[in-house]
């Protein structure tokens, strides 16, 4: 497919490249299974260490203005700080209280507000109910599948749910299948979202009852003859949207042109262009985001209560659970801790949202809104010790092109992570050089490897990295890397070019 972006690209084109930056495969298995198997493995960046001296701080700063000269940076717009964690000794700031966007390094806010303000116990909850228990296998009236907001709910999450409804004797249903989203807003995009983005996984529509992170599951494979339309193999199955196939396979060894399209004037069609090549394997994943998760995750519940034997007379549709509804099944997601790793690792856009009207809800309750989130969100930069006027907040994203922040003022929220109860969970859950994340494949063989605990971010013309630097004999450091305005992405070797800077700068801090 010629456009797909990287997790950690809230847009872009999908190319070797960028694999350069950030590599990590486009199935939901390794993008949301978060290997916390390899913490155990990590020592993670501790108190202690010997203090910086003032010759080492000036040589540092001299070998980090050196690298920021590199061509591939020339004409950006770059702020960069660095400060001893412990002891807070600022070792290098350039920059680094102008106004950038942030992209993904913006889930560094709404993911440390939420484990401080919903705290490491907090999961979501999806609920199946009823409008009264059943009497004689038959439920008298709706069931209701309503959604808290958990962006990792799976068909077969649905399929356990329906099971569990046939397993207390339930064989029909006289009304219909309620899906019920008013656990947030109606506010289906971030402010600032590009309209081309979309049609993709990466610009999923919001909502509190969500399936499949918002996506479909699609493959594609050649047809039987060069011309011929191609192959899709599509998962789960659901009449919630229409796909319109106008792939055609295109003669051997030619160029994937593969698309998705989503048209202003048929918003519920998933429509898939170019060609596919007669002579190549089925694809990955494209994962098209789906114009309405609620239908969508309704319409996969009706289908399994039907494969369970449970018979429902209504057709299905979006309503509200009552108070009172008798529930049937409750499904909790995992806690904070791991989902914080299943966020900050792939950098999930669609989390970083629910995360934000999380927060809404928490502030002032049902419905879950934006503007309460950031509320609730600029009450935490304040206890962090951020001043909330220099920071821009539009979405939990970081893909708007509204969001605003300063790389000082991620330090500070990184260093109130540092200094917080919730150390622990904080680095189990960022990326870590050469092991796991969006930094899996970065800077291997360098003095940065394994010793980089940070989360990058990647929109058009925007490259950031935040984090802790576990040094050699100083102890951590805490940084934020900021650029903008990078023209560097149309060149041949921009991404490579950056990476070896971006590299260079972690391992001459990491070596110290």
């Amino acid at each position: 497919m010629n456009r797909c972006a990287p997790l950690d690209f809230a847009r872009g084109w999908f190319d070797k490249l960028t694999m350069t930056l950030v590599v990590i495969a486009l199935t939901p298995a390794i993008a949301h299974a978060a290997d916390m198997s390899s913490v155990a493995t990590l020592v993670k960046p501790a108190p202690g260490g010997t203090p910086w001296k003032t010759a080492q701080i000036a040589a540092l700063h001299r070998a980090i203005e050196k690298l920021l000269a590199a061509p591939t940076l020339r004409g950006a717009q770059i702020g960069f700080v660095a400060v001893d964690t412990v002891r807070g000794t600022t070792l290098d700031s350039q920059n680094a209280d102008q106004e950038f966007m942030p992209a993904s390094n913006f889930k560094l806010l709404v993911g440390s507000a939420a484990l401080s303000l919903l705290g490491t116990g907090f999961a979501y909850v999806t609920t199946v109910a009823a409008d009264a228990p059943p009497q004689n296998g038959t439920i008298a009236g709706n069931v209701y599948l309503r959604g808290g907001g958990d962006a990792l709910l799976t068909a077969k999450d649905l399929d356990d749910a329906a099971a569990a409804v046939a397993a207390q004797g339930i064989r029909s249903v006289s009304g219909a299948v309620i899906t019920d989203a008013s656990h947030y807003d109606t506010q289906r995009y971030g402010f600032g979202w590009s309209w081309d983005d979309l049609p993709f996984y990466y610009a999923p529509v919001v909502s509190s009852l969500e399936l499949e992170d918002g996506i479909v599951h699609m493959y594609f494979s050649p047809g039987s003859a060069a011309g011929t339309l191609a192959n899709l193999r599509v998962t789960p199955q659901s009449s919630a949207f229409i796909i319109d196939n106008r792939l055609t396979t295109g003669p051997p060894k030619s160029k994937d042109t593969s698309e998705l399209v989503r048209a202003w004037d048929a918003p519920r069609t998933i429509e898939v262009t170019g060609s596919y090549p007669l002579d190549a394997k089925e694809s990955g994943d494209v994962r098209p985001a789906v114009p309405d998760p609620e239908s969508y995750a309704g319409d996969v519940f009706a289908k399994a209560l039907a494969a369970h034997g449970v018979s429902v007379t209504g057709a299905t549709q979006s309503g509200q659970m009552p108070a009172n509804a008798a529930t049937l099944f409750t499904k909790h997601s995992e806690a904070m801790p791991q989902l914080l790793a299943d966020f900050w690792y792939p950098s999930d856009n669609l989390m970083g949202e629910l995360f934000l009207k999380e927060l809404g809800f928490r502030l002032k309750g049902a419905p879950g809104t934006v503007a309460n989130g950031i509320a609730l969100e600029n009450q935490y930069l304040r206890s962090a010790g951020v001043d909330p006027a220099s920071v821009t907040i539009s979405d939990g994203s970081g893909l708007s092109q509204y969001d605003r922040i300063t790389p000082h003022d991620l330090l500070q929220i990184l260093q109130a992570d540092w200094n917080g109860p919730n150390r622990d969970t904080v680095l189990d859950a960022l990326p870590v050089a050469g092991v796991r994340g969006s930094l899996k494949s970065s800077y291997k063989g360098t003095a940065a490897e394994k010793k980089i605990f940070a989360k990058t971010g990647s929109i058009s013309h925007v490259r950031t990295i935040s984090g802790y630097v576990k040094t050699k004999t100083h102890g951590p450091v805490t940084f934020s890397l900021m650029i903008n305005q990078w023209m560097g992405e149309n060149q041949p070797h921009g991404a490579t070019d950056l990476a070896t800077v971006r590299g260079a700068i972690l391992a001459a801090i990491a070596s110290q």
